[in-house]
Protein backbone atom coordinates (compact mmCIF):
# COMPACT_ATOMS: atom_id res chain seq x y z
CA UNK A 1 0.00 0.00 0.00
CA UNK A 2 1.00 3.90 -1.10
CA UNK A 3 1.90 6.55 1.45
CA UNK A 4 0.93 9.76 0.42
CA UNK A 5 3.63 12.61 0.90
CA UNK A 6 2.44 15.74 1.59
CA UNK A 7 4.42 19.00 1.18
CA UNK A 8 7.32 16.20 1.24
CA UNK A 9 8.36 17.07 -2.99
CA UNK A 10 12.14 15.72 -2.58
CA UNK A 11 10.96 12.95 -1.01
CA UNK A 12 9.38 11.21 -3.79
CA UNK A 13 12.87 12.06 -5.91
CA UNK A 14 14.54 9.44 -7.74
CA UNK A 15 18.49 9.93 -7.63
CA UNK A 16 19.65 12.04 -10.47
CA UNK A 17 23.41 12.99 -11.19
CA UNK A 18 24.50 16.17 -9.24
CA UNK A 19 26.63 18.57 -11.90
CA UNK A 20 28.27 21.95 -11.47
CA UNK A 21 27.36 24.83 -14.27
CA UNK A 22 29.42 27.31 -14.40
CA UNK A 23 27.74 30.93 -15.58
CA UNK A 24 30.77 33.58 -16.51
CA UNK A 25 33.30 32.47 -13.34
CA UNK A 26 30.89 31.47 -10.87
CA UNK A 27 30.20 27.78 -10.24
CA UNK A 28 26.92 26.28 -8.65
CA UNK A 29 25.39 22.39 -8.15
CA UNK A 30 22.25 21.40 -9.90
CA UNK A 31 20.51 18.40 -9.47
CA UNK A 32 17.76 19.17 -11.76
CA UNK A 33 18.77 18.82 -15.53
CA UNK A 34 17.52 17.28 -18.29
CA UNK A 35 18.21 16.79 -21.78
CA UNK A 36 14.74 18.26 -23.51
CA UNK A 37 15.44 17.95 -27.37
CA UNK A 38 16.97 15.96 -29.89
CA UNK A 39 17.66 18.58 -33.05
CA UNK A 40 18.66 21.02 -32.09
CA UNK A 41 20.13 19.95 -29.05
CA UNK A 42 18.58 21.35 -26.28
CA UNK A 43 19.42 21.09 -22.67
CA UNK A 44 17.53 21.97 -19.45
CA UNK A 45 18.28 23.52 -15.95
CA UNK A 46 16.52 24.32 -13.00
CA UNK A 47 17.49 27.54 -11.20
CA UNK A 48 15.93 28.25 -7.68
CA UNK A 49 15.00 32.33 -8.98
CA UNK A 50 16.51 33.89 -5.41
CA UNK A 51 20.07 32.69 -6.11
CA UNK A 52 23.02 34.70 -7.39
CA UNK A 53 23.53 32.56 -10.02
CA UNK A 54 20.02 33.12 -11.46
CA UNK A 55 20.69 36.84 -11.47
CA UNK A 56 23.38 36.22 -13.64
CA UNK A 57 22.41 33.69 -16.23
CA UNK A 58 21.82 36.05 -19.80
CA UNK A 59 23.44 34.50 -22.38
CA UNK A 60 25.40 31.35 -21.95
CA UNK A 61 26.43 28.38 -19.50
CA UNK A 62 28.40 24.99 -19.06
CA UNK A 63 27.65 21.88 -17.86
CA UNK A 64 30.28 20.33 -16.35
CA UNK A 65 29.60 16.40 -15.61
CA UNK A 66 32.20 15.24 -12.50
CA UNK A 67 32.88 11.78 -11.45
CA UNK A 68 32.47 11.05 -7.07
CA UNK A 69 36.12 11.74 -7.06
CA UNK A 70 34.73 15.55 -6.72
CA UNK A 71 31.97 15.51 -4.15
CA UNK A 72 33.45 17.94 -2.30
CA UNK A 73 33.57 20.37 -4.75
CA UNK A 74 30.56 19.33 -6.15
CA UNK A 75 28.77 20.28 -2.36
CA UNK A 76 30.24 23.54 -2.09
CA UNK A 77 29.79 24.93 -5.25
CA UNK A 78 26.29 24.50 -4.04
CA UNK A 79 26.48 25.61 -0.51
CA UNK A 80 27.92 28.69 -0.83
CA UNK A 81 26.21 31.65 -3.07
CA UNK A 82 29.10 33.53 -4.85
CA UNK A 83 27.99 37.23 -4.00
CA UNK A 84 28.73 36.15 -0.35
CA UNK A 85 32.04 33.76 -0.63
CA UNK A 86 34.55 33.28 -3.41
CA UNK A 87 33.80 30.11 -4.04
CA UNK A 88 36.42 29.61 -6.26
CA UNK A 89 38.93 29.63 -3.28
CA UNK A 90 37.22 26.88 -1.72
CA UNK A 91 37.15 24.61 -4.72
CA UNK A 92 41.33 23.83 -4.37
CA UNK A 93 40.62 20.27 -6.55
CA UNK A 94 38.89 21.57 -9.69
CA UNK A 95 40.20 24.38 -12.07
CA UNK A 96 38.29 26.82 -14.23
CA UNK A 97 39.09 27.00 -18.00
CA UNK A 98 37.92 29.08 -21.19
CA UNK A 99 35.16 27.60 -23.25
CA UNK A 100 35.50 26.91 -26.90
CA UNK A 101 32.10 28.86 -28.06
CA UNK A 102 30.96 30.79 -24.97
CA UNK A 103 32.06 33.29 -22.71
CA UNK A 104 31.42 31.08 -19.39
CA UNK A 105 33.95 28.89 -18.04
CA UNK A 106 34.43 25.43 -18.10
CA UNK A 107 35.69 23.10 -15.54
CA UNK A 108 39.10 21.45 -16.24
CA UNK A 109 38.43 18.27 -14.14
CA UNK A 110 35.22 17.78 -15.89
CA UNK A 111 34.62 13.82 -18.14
CA UNK A 112 32.17 15.68 -20.51
CA UNK A 113 31.26 19.83 -20.95
CA UNK A 114 28.16 21.05 -22.66
CA UNK A 115 28.49 25.10 -23.35
CA UNK A 116 25.03 25.88 -23.60
CA UNK A 117 23.70 29.58 -25.11
CA UNK A 118 20.41 30.50 -23.33
CA UNK A 119 17.58 29.31 -25.63
CA UNK A 120 14.72 29.86 -23.70
CA UNK A 121 13.90 30.28 -19.81
CA UNK A 122 9.87 29.33 -18.46
CA UNK A 123 9.64 31.26 -14.82
CA UNK A 124 7.99 29.49 -12.42
CA UNK A 125 6.73 30.97 -8.78
CA UNK A 126 10.36 29.87 -6.94
CA UNK A 127 12.82 28.45 -9.77
CA UNK A 128 13.64 29.22 -13.79
CA UNK A 129 13.93 26.45 -16.18
CA UNK A 130 16.71 27.54 -18.51
CA UNK A 131 16.61 25.22 -21.89
CA UNK A 132 20.29 25.96 -23.30
CA UNK A 133 21.36 25.36 -27.04
CA UNK A 134 23.86 23.13 -26.55
CA UNK A 135 26.58 24.60 -29.07
CA UNK A 136 29.56 22.39 -28.18
CA UNK A 137 29.81 18.85 -26.36
CA UNK A 138 33.23 18.51 -24.90
CA UNK A 139 34.36 14.82 -23.36
CA UNK A 140 37.40 13.27 -22.42
CA UNK A 141 39.10 10.59 -24.84
CA UNK A 142 38.61 7.27 -22.43
CA UNK A 143 37.02 9.29 -19.78
CA UNK A 144 32.97 8.81 -20.54
CA UNK A 145 32.35 5.18 -18.94
CA UNK A 146 29.22 3.56 -18.03
CA UNK A 147 31.14 2.65 -14.81
CA UNK A 148 31.85 6.32 -14.15
CA UNK A 149 30.88 6.77 -10.09
CA UNK A 150 28.62 9.44 -10.27
CA UNK A 151 27.33 11.66 -7.33
CA UNK A 152 23.85 11.36 -7.03
CA UNK A 153 21.20 13.34 -5.21
CA UNK A 154 17.62 12.47 -3.35
CA UNK A 155 16.49 15.94 -2.27
CA UNK A 156 17.13 18.10 0.42
CA UNK A 157 20.82 16.97 1.47
CA UNK A 158 20.74 13.60 0.47
CA UNK A 159 23.21 11.88 -1.78
CA UNK A 160 24.21 8.43 -2.93
CA UNK A 161 26.59 7.05 -5.50
CA UNK A 162 26.11 4.42 -8.21
CA UNK A 163 28.60 1.93 -7.15
CA UNK A 164 28.60 -0.01 -10.48
CA UNK A 165 28.15 0.81 -14.39
CA UNK A 166 24.43 0.16 -15.31
CA UNK A 167 24.90 -0.57 -18.87
CA UNK A 168 23.56 -3.09 -20.97
CA UNK A 169 23.64 -3.09 -24.65
CA UNK A 170 20.55 -4.39 -26.01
Amino acid sequence: MFKIIEDGYTLGYVPRPLVIVVVEENPFTVGWHTPVNKNPFLYSISIDKTNYSYKLLKDNFTINFLTSEYFEEILIAGSYHGDQVDKLRLLKNIHLTNSEKVSSKSILESFMVYECEVYQKLEFQDHCLVIGGVLVIKYKQGKVKPKNKLALTMGKNYYCFNTKGFYKKI
